[in-house]
């Protein structure tokens, strides 16, 4: 439990990608996020993305998604980086102006699921470079909760599944289950 005022490092967080294509453009999507984020280390099932057709007038309606997780235990102040690269790849692979493929990173931390958008809204929080941070789950009872707005992909069982192993994976890289990485700074001398 954190308590008291002042200023604390920040915990350390694990990234991943929600992975958007389209099946008819794209064979392999991992290449494209390779170079940037490293093979995932662990990955959800792949499923058929026809639960919302609101991608499809842009990416057509064959589409599949997966969650990858890397090997990137670092700080959150990252992830506005991983997102702005992420929209480079995409627009590297449009054709016209449809994207095939929509990467999306987020952060898994011990407390919280984040995800990147450029979009704004009233619960997206602004980080920086116009990146938004946008909270998806969040840990209520040893368990991830999702909120009003949480993406129905991100509420599905075997998603919150992944999100479990991969808060078991950043447990271990980071060994501290009790305190969600945050550790308090010490405090420093007076010096007037």
């Amino acid at each position: 439990m954190v308590t008291g005022g002042g200023f604390r490092q920040t915990g350390k967080v694990i990234f991943f990608n929600a992975v958007l294509y389209s099946k008819d453009h794209v064979k392999d999507p991992d290449e494209f996020a390779r170079p940037l984020f490293g093979d995932p280390i662990l990955k959800s099932a792949e499923f058929d993305f026809s639960h919302t057709s609101y991608y499809e007038p842009e990416m057509g309606a064959n589409l599949a998604k997966y969650f990858a997780l890397y090997d990137l235990v670092e700080h959150p102040d990252n992830l506005p980086d991983y997102k702005i690269h992420a929209v480079s790849i995409e627009d590297s692979l449009a054709i016209g102006k449809h994207r095939v493929i929509n990467i999306d990173p987020g952060y898994v931390a011990m407390e919280k699921i984040i995800a990147a958008s450029t979009k704004n809204f009233t619960h997206r929080i602004y980080l920086r470079d116009n990146i938004y941070g946008d909270l998806q789950l969040y840990r209520r009872k040893g368990s991830y909760v999702p909120l009003e707005w949480t993406f129905q992909d991100y509420q599905f069982d075997f998603v919150l599944g992944f999100f479990e192993k991969a808060r078991k994976i950043l447990e271990q890289r980071i060994g501290m289950p009790e305190t969600c990485g945050i550790i308090q700074e010490k405090k420093r001398p007076d010096r007037r």
